[in-house]
C-alpha cells in the first residue's frame, strides 16, 4: 500500500558547479534550513522536497550534506548531462525543463516552486498545513526577504543562520515592487491539479527570467491570484549571492527570455509530454550527513552570531553608502587614468587641475 500524498511538495532546481558563489552551501542551507521547520511544526508526513539535479557530472545525491530532519524528505531527479545538453540548446540551465520534471513527478496535493538558495519559514508551512477553503482554485505568489550578502557570502553553520534569521528576520528587505509577481520569487505555488492543467512552464523559455510570469498570466485568465507574501509577511529569505559592488541584472549572467520573445500558443504550450514525461528518471532518496548536526551550547553561537551581526550590519551601511556613488567615480577615475598615463608622472597634477577643475565637462561621457 502506498503512502498517502503529502500535503505540499517543494520542488527546485540546481546543479553541482559554483554558481555565483558556494551554490552548494546555499542549496544545503536551504534544505536543511526547511526540513528542521517542518519538523519543528511535526509536518514531515505533510511535506516533501524534490531537488531536480539538471546535469550534474557528479550527482547532487553524492555530495549535499542533509541533516536528520531533511533526508527523509528530500529526493534527488538527476537529469544525465548528454540529456541536459541536448535539451537546453545554447542555453547554460534550463530551468522550465528541470522544475517541470520535478513538478511532473510530485506527489504532493500543492505544488511550490522555490529556488534553490530560498529558506522557507514556519509561518508559510503552518499555513499551508491548514490552507483556506478555496485555495485548489486559487494562484498563490510571494515574494521574499533578503539576508545580506556579506552575512551570506561567509557561508556560515546552519543554526548560526537559523539564529540570524529568527533574530532579524522580520527586519530583512522584502524583495517586492509594483506588479509583485513579476519580482524576485519567495514561491510560487498552485494546486497539482492546476499544474498538470496547464503543463506547467513553457519548456521554450530555456533562458533566466520571467517563466513564473507567464506561467500565472496563463492561468490568470482562469483563477484568481494572492499576494501570499502579504499573508504569510514574506516568510521565504534568500541568501544573497550579488555583491553589492557589481550588477543585480540577470542579463550580466546569463542570456534572459525577454531578448529571445516566444509566441503564446494556448495554456498548455508544452504538450503532454511536458516535465520529460518519456524520459525515465528515477526519484533518489537524500541521505544523512553527520557533519551537519548541530551543537547544543548555545552561547559559542550566540556570540559568533552577535559579531557577524554586527559586521554584517556595519557592511551593508557602508555599501548602501558608497555604491550609489561607485559607477561615477570608477568613471571619472577611467578618464583621469586615459589622460595621465602616457604623460610624465610631474605633469599629473597639472593634468588633473585641468580635467577636473578648469574643465569640469571633460569628465562627461556621452553615451552611444
Amino acid at each position: 500500500m502506498s503512502a498517502p500524498a503529502p500535503r505540499l511538495s517543494l520542488i527546485l532546481c540546481a546543479r553541482n558547479d559554483a554558481y555565483l558563489g558556494n551554490s552548494l552551501w546555499r542549496l544545503e542551507t536551504t534544505l536543511n534550513y526547511t526540513a528542521d521547520r517542518v519538523r519543528a511544526l511535526g509536518l514531515d508526513r505533510e511535506v516533501e522536497i524534490i531537488v531536480s539535479d539538471w546535469g550534474s557530472e557528479v550527482p547532487l545525491a553524492t555530495v549535499v550534506k542533509l541533516g536528520a530532519a531533511a533526508s527523509p524528505l528530500v529526493s534527488f531527479l538527476h537529469v544525465p548531462p548528454q540529456l541536459a545538453r541536448d535539451l537546453q540548446h545554447d542555453s547554460p540551465f534550463a530551468e522550465v525543463i528541470a522544475l517541470n520534471a520535478a513538478a511532473r513527478r510530485a506527489r504532493g496535493q500543492f505544488i511550490g516552486r522555490i529556488d534553490q538558495d530560498t529558506l522557507t519559514g514556519e509561518r508559510f508551512l503552518a499555513w499551508i498545513a491548514n490552507p483556506p477553503e478555496g485555495a485548489e482554485t486559487t494562484l498563490f505568489f510571494a515574494n521574499r526577504r533578503s539576508i545580506p550578502y556579506r552575512f551570506a557570502v561567509l557561508c556560515p553553520r546552519l543554526d548560526v543562520v537559523e539564529r540570524f534569521v529568527g533574530v532579524f528576520g522580520r527586519r530583512l528587505r522584502i524583495e517586492t515592487g509594483r506588479v509583485f509577481y513579476h519580482i524576485d520569487v519567495g514561491i510560487w505555488l498552485a494546486h497539482r491539479d492546476l499544474w498538470h492543467e496547464c503543463g506547467g512552464y513553457d519548456e521554450r523559455m530555456i533562458y533566466m527570467n520571467d517563466m513564473d510570469i507567464d506561467m500565472v498570466d496563463r492561468l490568470r485568465s482562469t483563477y484568481p491570484l494572492v499576494d501570499l507574501g502579504k499573508v504569510v509577511d514574506y516568510d521565504f529569505y534568500h541568501l544573497d549571492h550579488y555583491h553589492p559592488g557589481g550588477s543585480r541584472s540577470s542579463s550580466t549572467h546569463r542570456k534572459v527570455n525577454s531578448q529571445r520573445p516566444v509566441l503564446p500558443i494556448g495554456v498548455r504550450p508544452s504538450g503532454e509530454g511536458w516535465g520529460l514525461a518519456s524520459a525515465s528518471l528515477m526519484l533518489a532518496q537524500g541521505r544523512a550527513a553527520e557533519s551537519v548536526a548541530q551543537a547544543r551550547n548555545i552561547w559559542p553561537f550566540v556570540a559568533v552570531l552577535t559579531a557577524m551581526s554586527i559586521s554584517t550590519g556595519v557592511r551593508v551601511v557602508v555599501d548602501r553608502a558608497l555604491y550609489p556613488f561607485f559607477p561615477r567615480w570608477k568613471q571619472r577615475a577611467s578618464i583621469a587614468w586615459a589622460t595621465v598615463r602616457r604623460e610624465p608622472v610631474l605633469r599629473w597634477p597639472w593634468l588633473l587641475k585641468r580635467l577636473w577643475i578648469e574643465r569640469p565637462s571633460a569628465s562627461r561621457v556621452v553615451m552611444r
